[in-house]
């Protein structure tokens, strides 16, 4: 799993926020944008339209960072774990019918998790990587400048979430390519 890019600079030595100054080399006006899903990252391997693996995504702690680890990797959530037990709830609540057999990368969101930003329900699983899923999470006229992204994020509502505001924009390029800007990069 490669970490998406950032596509402005950050003020590492004060607030962390992000400025102006654009650090990507990418062709906006070839990508697609969809909206940032804030839940817990999570990959599932499916089988015949059931779940037959769910893992979690493991960031690299301080330590590892120092010994030059930097990407993040999966590791398999534990179903009798009170720590993954909304992951594997949200699993329960989702409809995998039709969903070809293969890993895939994808966002368990819901009342239990990350405190619930999109005001759902339930917990469910968005699999962000299947192109059918996707789709339904493409915004249209997405600016791409600084003050533009400030303001659309500010306002932008979430096209899955209950009169929520999305998280962020990720922008994903034919050849592979993605960047990403947060709501609360500029806040």
């Amino acid at each position: 799993m490669r970490k998406i890019l950032t596509i402005f600079d950050r003020n590492w030595e004060t607030n962390r926020k992000v400025n102006s100054n654009l650090i990507v080399d990418f062709k906006f006006d070839e990508a697609v944008a969809t909206e940032k899903l804030d839940g817990m990252n999570i990959r599932l391997t499916i089988r015949n339209e059931a779940v037959v693996r769910v893992e979690k995504r493991r960031n690299p702690s301080k330590l590892q960072k120092q010994k030059g680890i930097t990407e993040p990797w999966y590791l398999d959530a534990d179903e009798s774990s009170t720590q993954d037990k909304w992951i594997f709830d949200a699993v329960k609540n989702t409809d995998f019918s039709k969903v070809i057999d293969g890993e895939w990368s994808a966002e368990a969101i819901g009342k239990n998790i990350q405190g619930n930003p999109l005001g759902l329900e339930n917990n469910q699983v968005f699999l962000f990587s299947l192109p059918s899923w996707k789709e339904r999470l493409i915004l249209k006229d997405v600016p791409t400048t600084f003050e533009e992204l400030k303001t659309y994020l500010m306002t932008q509502k979430s096209i899955i979430g209950n009169d929520a505001f999305i998280e962020g924009i990720v922008w994903y390029h034919p050849n592979g390519d993605m960047v990403k800007i947060k709501r609360k990069d500029f806040i």
